[in-house]
């Protein structure tokens, strides 16, 4: 007589140990509930925090996604010479090229740091630019970012809110770099 196995063979899946559970039926509330957590996991892969990090050799913080992807705002320190460069990222160039000067303001309640910058290409948007300036650290730059909800970000055509919440512990390290040899 041939083995059971032979005539009825099982599976692949089972073969290898696993075995398919019925997918059970997911009530209407259920439905919407994942639906909503699939989202939400999305929209936190999307959402810009602020990253502490190094930019070449240089302490940086900078507003983007997690992985350091699409970043909006950087400031990067040269501990010795003492000054910060402050990159802002994606200006729209209504009138603006390459080369040219402009103006970012950053402000947070009473504490505002103004910079001279000067228009950057920007690699992934041709009708947009980057602007950089550098400027001294200072005392007024640290205060931007401790305290406060939100930072503005002023360019020649845009003003934007840049929320501090995520900033956590990050501001007391970076100043902490930025001043380590001065």
């Amino acid at each position: 007589a041939a083995p059971a196995a032979a005539l009825n063979p099982l599976p692949p899946a089972a073969e290898n140990g696993v075995h398919l559970a019925a997918a059970r039926k997911l009530s209407p509330k259920d439905r919407a509930a994942e639906a909503a957590r699939k989202k939400k996991e999305a929209q936190a892969k999307l959402a810009h925090v602020w990253v502490l990090g190094r930019d070449n050799s240089r302490p940086a913080l900078m507003f983007s996604r997690m992985n350091g992807d699409d970043a909006r705002l950087t400031l990067s320190c040269q501990p010795d010479s003492g000054l910060v460069r402050i990159i802002v990222f994606d200006v729209p160039a209504k009138g603006m090229k390459t080369g040219d000067g402009g103006r970012v303001r950053l402000s947070n309640g009473p504490a505002r740091l103004e910079v001279a910058a000067t228009a950057l290409p920007n690699e992934k948007n041709s009708r947009a630019v980057d602007l950089g300036g550098t400027t001294r650290v200072s005392p007024r730059l640290f205060a931007l970012l401790e305290t406060g909800d939100t930072m503005v970000v002023e360019v020649p055509g845009r003003t934007t809110g840049i929320p501090l919440k995520s900033l956590g512990q990050k501001t007391e390290a970076f100043k902490r770099a930025c001043l380590a040899q001065r």
